[in-house]
């Protein structure tokens, strides 16, 4: 009875082993099967229990009994996880294989690099695609607007315009008292006319200061014009006392003095005449001559006076002003200058003129 009972045991074992052995035996077998078909999951299955089963590869691995086969698991296991991608489990699988069983799929270098080549590119940042290229929006050019110009307005100082016109009235003033002294066939008279009729159109149509400073400026230059103008055969502003009887003295002295008192009197007769630009440079050099004579510091500063009022040449203002004042300093004019020889607006400047 013992005896029965442990061969029962015995055979019962033999059969386990024989079953163990066939597991894995056949989980290859289904796995070349899966190769075959291309089933690249159930390959990784079934090699994986293979492998489980009996982790060693050869090119004679015994089954049972007296069979033996060509076994190469990873072989197999490492195609099917290149096939599904997985390049990292492949490379590990063709690290521990030795090359191919029955089923070839591939020498194993060739295999090996494209798993390489295949986690390189997986590893690899995946290049953007090229977005399409929209052309740039059209800037709207906003289109200006006119904007309605308005003239203008003349800006006309009401105080300026009533000077201008009493400095017209005034000119006219001189007028007729240069009329009543029979000057009215003086070339200053006519250039006088000339000065008073621009002041007046200049005034009517004047739109702006400027303007009526123009005007202001032609009606001074009438009435200075007008004083100036000589009645004919008038006698010269300035004589030399002579006398049929001179004495030595007298004589000696006219004498002296005849190129002096010849171009005081040229300076005198341009300035009479209206040449005051030529009077200005005659009565400047006889400074020179007479560097303490006030008479010739009036005369040459109501010259450069006259310049500037028909040019409107500040300068000349400047040397006027100048002129007076050596004017006063040597000379004596208690009531101011006179009348016959000075227009009234050059002797409220000989006046305005203050000595330092």
């Amino acid at each position: 009875m013992t005896r029965k009972r442990t061969l029962a045991i015995a055979l019962v074992a033999l059969f386990a082993a024989t079953a163990a052995f066939a597991s894995w035996y056949d989980d290859y077998e289904a796995g070349i099967a899966a190769v075959r078909k291309g089933q690249w999951q159930a390959v990784v299955t079934r090699m994986s229990a293979a492998i489980k089963g009996n982790p060693k590869e050869g090119d004679n691995t015994r089954t049972y009994g007296a069979i033996f086969i060509n076994y190469h698991p990873y072989y197999y296991r490492g195609v099917a996880h290149l096939n599904l991608g997985q390049y990292e489990q492949a490379i590990s699988d063709f690290e521990k294989t030795s090359g191919p069983g029955e089923e070839n799929r591939g020498p194993l270098e060739v295999l090996m690099q494209r798993a390489k080549s295949g986690l390189a590119d997986a590893s690899a940042p995946p290049t953007p695609e090229p977005q399409p290229q929209r052309p740039p929006a059209p800037v709207p050019v906003p289109v200006p607007v006119p904007m309605p110009v308005q003239p203008a307005a003349p800006v006309i100082d009401p105080g300026l315009r009533q000077q201008v016109a009493n400095e017209i009235s005034a000119a006219r003033g001189r007028m007729t008292a240069a009329q009543q002294r029979k000057a009215a066939g003086a070339p200053q008279f006519a250039q006088a006319m000339q000065a008073l009729t621009d002041a007046n159109t200049r005034s009517a149509t004047a739109k702006s200061n400027d303007e009526l400073r123009v005007a202001l400026a032609s009606a001074q230059n009438a009435a200075l014009l007008f004083d100036t103008a000589p009645a004919p055969g008038a006698p010269p502003p300035v004589a030399v006392a002579t006398t049929t009887t001179a004495s030595r003295p007298t004589a000696a002295s006219a004498l002296v003095l005849a190129d002096t008192n010849r171009r005081v009197r040229q300076a005198l007769q341009s300035y009479f005449s209206g040449d005051f630009e030529d009077a200005a440079r005659a009565f400047e050099a006889l400074t020179n001559d007479m560097p303490n004579n006030g008479w010739i510091y009036a005369f040459l500063g109501a010259s450069q006076y006259s310049v500037y009022a028909f040019e409107i040449d500040e300068s000349y203002r400047t040397k006027a002003v100048a002129s007076f004042k050596q004017a006063k300093r040597y000379g004596k004019f208690k009531n101011g200058l006179p009348e016959k020889y000075f227009s009234r607006r050059i002797r409220r400047a000989f006046e305005a003129t203050a000595v330092q």
